[in-house]
Order: C-alpha cells, then sequence, then structure tokens
C-alpha cells in the first residue's frame, strides 16, 4: 500500500509529464490497434480473393481428363480441381452473350475442355503452372501469375511496415515512460537519499517506480481501448452498408484477443520503461 500511495502520488505531483506520458501512449496504442485491426480486414479480403484466384488448363481432344485430375489432385500445391467440358463452357458463355449460341450452331463449339484449379497459397501458381505445362494432353495454361505476384507483394508490404510501425511506436512510448520516471526520481531525490540512509532495501525504493510505470500504462490502455473499440464498431457501421463485398472482421473473440495484446502490451511497456529508468537514474543512490 506504502509503494501504491507513493506511485499515486508521484504521478498527481509530476502531471504535466505523467500527463505528457499517458498521451504518448494512448497515441501509440491507438495507432497501433487501428493498423492491427485494418491488417485483419486486409488479410480477410486477401483471402477471399486467394481463394477465388484459379489456374485454367486447356486440353486437347485426346486428353485423358481422369488421369489428369488424378495426378493434379496428388499435388500438395493443389486445393481443388473441377473439369469443364466444352459443352457446360460454351453454355455458359452463351447464357451472357445469346449471340454465341448462333455462331456455334453454324461453325461449331470452338472451346476446348478445361480444368480449373485452386491452389492452396498464391505462391505456388508459378510452380503448377509449370508442372500443368509438362502434362501430356494440356495444351495451355493460364494462371494468373500476376495477380498472385500482387496478393504476394501486398502481404509482405503490410507485414513489413506494421513491423516499423510498432517498434517506431514502441520505442517513443518506452522513452515517454523513462523520461517521466526519471522526473519523479529526480523530484524525489533528497528522500531517497533519506531512505538509504535509515537502511531500506532497494525493493523497497524501486517498488513505487515500478508500479508508477504500471499505473501510467494501466491508465492508457484503459484510455485507448475507451477509444479503440467504440470507434471500430462506429466504422463497421457506417461501411458495412457501402461495402458489403468486403469482408470486415466482425469475429468478436479475436476482437478481444487484439485488445488483450494490445492492453498488456501497455502494461509491459509501462513496467520496462520504469526498470530501465530505475537502473540507470538509481544505481548511485541505491
Amino acid at each position: 500500500m506504502y509503494a501504491l500511495q507513493q506511485a499515486m502520488r508521484a504521478v498527481r505531483a509530476n502531471w504535466v509529464a505523467s500527463v505528457s506520458t499517458i498521451a504518448t501512449m494512448i497515441l501509440s496504442l491507438t495507432v497501433l490497434a487501428g493498423f492491427s485491426l485494418l491488417t485483419l480486414n486486409l488479410n480477410a479480403w486477401l483471402s477471399r480473393l486467394q481463394s477465388e484466384l484459379e489456374l485454367s488448363a486447356y486440353l486437347n481432344d485426346s486428353a485423358d481428363e481422369a488421369v489428369l485430375i488424378d495426378t493434379i489432385q496428388s499435388w500438395s500445391e493443389i486445393r481443388s480441381v473441377d473439369f469443364i467440358p466444352k459443352e457446360s463452357a460454351i453454355n455458359d458463355l452463351g447464357r451472357d452473350f445469346p449471340s454465341i449460341s448462333v455462331a456455334t450452331d453454324l461453325v461449331g463449339n470452338p472451346l476446348p475442355d478445361r480444368l480449373d484449379m485452386r491452389v492452396v497459397d498464391p505462391r505456388f501458381v508459378s510452380t503448377v503452372s509449370a508442372k500443368l505445362q509438362g502434362l501430356a494432353g494440356v495444351t495451355e495454361v493460364q494462371d494468373g501469375s500476376d495477380t498472385a505476384e500482387t496478393f504476394v507483394a501486398i502481404n509482405e508490404s503490410v507485414q513489413v511496415i506494421g513491423s516499423i510501425l510498432i517498434i517506431v511506436l514502441l520505442t517513443s512510448s518506452l522513452f515517454a515512460i523513462v523520461n517521466s520516471i526519471r522526473a519523479a526520481i529526480t523530484a524525489r531525490a533528497r528522500e531517497i537519499e533519506v531512505m538509504r540512509l535509515v537502511g531500506a532495501t532497494r525493493e523497497f525504493i524501486r517498488a513505487p517506480f515500478l508500479i508508477e510505470g504500471f499505473l501510467l500504462g494501466l491508465i492508457s490502455a484503459g484510455v485507448a481501448l475507451a477509444l479503440i473499440i467504440p470507434g471500430y464498431q462506429f466504422v463497421l457501421y457506417r461501411l458495412s452498408d457501402r461495402l458489403q463485398f468486403l469482408p470486415l472482421v466482425r469475429d468478436l473473440w479475436l476482437l478481444i484477443r487484439v485488445t488483450g495484446l494490445l492492453f498488456a502490451l501497455a502494461l509491459l511497456v509501462g513496467i520496462v520503461g520504469s526498470a530501465i529508468s530505475i537502473s540507470q537514474h538509481l544505481r548511485e543512490e541505491v
């Protein structure tokens, strides 16, 4: 209780540094949460696009589609294989373009049989395409490699940007905590000297400063989450009707995990920042 009282007194006494630290951490946590939620939604959107990415292998008249399907399904990169006979393909085309049916009656069906495939990961598109071109009976392969490479590039760019952003924001929050605890140590320098002279232990002297960092992280996390959760719900409400084709993340358990991780991260930064400041500025005093 003594350590908690001293920590709360330090927060009030150095309110300028405390408010500055809390504001910095709130901003950092809010940006991190916003980026995390944006990444989750972007990944959901990319996952849908990736699941719809198809390769098409066109077959000649002598191709044995059963053998080809069995061979392709044995590949670990393949998620599914569908055989589309040329009759079904021309019928589908005729429904969209009725004039095609008239031309077909005159010249016959010019379309070949084909196999439509979906891969487990878009990174495998080029590998699967090369394998398909080596199969007997396959005359042409359309692999959508440009689209697959775009998906991969977006995912990798998001991961790199996210890593840089996390490092920068956490570092700024850490320095804010260190400076705030340093101000508290400076303000209590005479009191710390007296405690040292009367035989106070290291843990007794350091405990209030660790608790102060914990409190700063706790307050920052609480305020940030109070802004983030309603803000995200508001964004979902405004966008759900206008962007119905996008798979927006609404999984409550997933949102709880994200906010819980941010909460734990704020407490960790508070404690680590306090420990760093104590180790630097109380070495001689204790």
